[in-house]
């Protein structure tokens, strides 16, 4: 090639590489808008900083939830003239709750009594939103919330879950709370051990949790200790429990107050941390109450009571004579009981029994006379 058509191809390359650069630069400054400026063609604009909320309905009733505006809000506003007041947050969620989650709803409850000191009456605030679940972390916001001297408590809600509270104060000077994080964690496994009096297994207690206080809407729990003298609950919420022994459908053993965490443990992964409590319940022995007539014959349904007399607190136990008048107690603890029998149409009997230690004490022979 002469040297003539060379310097004619490069002359040529480089016009059209200039203008490729051009092109280039002037789309990336149609894209690259500078800080402050106009949004782009099509793009969405955000409300500007100081807008006063938007009202909401409030009360003791749901209220529906601006996901997407609370998503789009700016986090700092001017909050001048406002007479109500706004909370926003985010909810954790625990690995292992994922699949397992129904519904969420977030309740804000003012905390204060209905009736005032001066005797008059007003309901507290109360409002419930529905949390919109989808892709990433739950958020919520609730509106319209009035100014009060006494604080918020914001809880989250999932069915057969763990859910966190957080308190707040809605008021004058602080009617923005876009900082409350919320989180919903699985319930704990909750074991218990069942020892006597010498620290030995104590087989075949049928235990009862019974939920009592907040977080209401709880699942109680029934089992019976093992071999081992040990129950193993599954799946328990946290809270206060009343905790119910009982063998042979007779009560044994102080009825106890428990308290089960929330597994926290659970949102570094899946496994969740499970507690205990030991249970002493002292050993008692068996007694037999045979009840008959006059005639010797066994009289059914008859009501016998055991009531402990050398103990402060009232300890009573009932049972019932089946159809050979035959009423067994599996379980009293060494002192002395009155033993007490009646049945409609019969005279009432009475007598004092004296339970030992390791003795199982004779059956109580008892006869009923008839009224006439």
């Amino acid at each position: 090639m002469r040297l003539r058509d060379l310097l004619i191809l490069a002359t040529l390359v480089a016009v059209f590489g200039g203008a490729g650069l051009w092109f280039t630069s002037q789309e990336s400054l149609a894209v690259e808008l500078p800080p402050g400026g106009p949004a782009a063609a099509g793009g969405e604009e955000r409300p500007p900083a100081g807008s006063a909320p938007a009202t909401a309905v409030s009360g003791d009733h749901a209220i529906p939830l601006a996901a997407d505006a609370a998503a789009r809000a700016p986090r700092r506003q001017d909050t001048a003239g406002w007479t109500h007041g706004i909370v926003r947050g985010d909810i954790q969620l625990a690995v292992s709750v994922l699949d397992r989650i129904q519904t969420i709803s977030v309740a804000v409850e003012e905390a204060r009594r209905a009736i005032a000191a001066d005797g008059s009456f007003r309901n507290p605030y109360r409002a419930i939103v529905p949390v919109r679940l989808g892709a990433g972390t739950p958020t919520f916001e609730i509106r319209d919330i009035p100014f009060s001297e006494f604080p918020y408590i914001v809880s989250v809600h999932a069915p057969g879950l763990n859910g966190s509270r957080r308190t707040v104060v809605i008021d004058a000077d602080t009617p923005l709370v876009d900082d409350v994080v919320l989180t919903i964690s699985p319930g704990s496994p909750f074991s218990l051990l069942l020892r006597d009096q010498d620290a030995l297994p104590y087989t075949g207690v049928q235990v009862q949790l019974v939920p009592t206080g907040e977080p209401h809407g709880r699942r109680g729990a029934v089992a019976t200790s093992d071999s081992f003298g040990s129950v193993v609950f599954e799946d328990v919420l946290a809270g206060d429990y009343q905790v119910r022994t009982s063998v042979g459908g007779q009560p044994v053993g102080e009825m106890q107050t428990l308290t089960v965490q929330p597994g926290l443990g659970s949102f570094q992964g899946s496994a969740v941390r499970g507690q205990g409590h030991t249970l002493t319940i002292p050993r008692g022995v068996p007694l037999v109450v045979d009840v008959a007539d006059a005639a010797g014959y066994g009289v059914a349904e008859a009501l016998v009571k055991a009531t402990a007399t050398d103990r402060i607190k009232l300890t009573e136990l009932e049972a019932t004579t089946d159809y050979g008048g035959k009423a067994r107690f599996p379980h009293l603890t060494p002192g002395v009981w009155q033993i007490d029998v009646s049945k409609d149409g019969f005279q009432r009997s009475h007598r004092l029994v004296t339970i030992q230690a390791g003795q199982e004490p004779p059956a109580q022979q008892v006869q009923l006379v008839r009224l006439r």
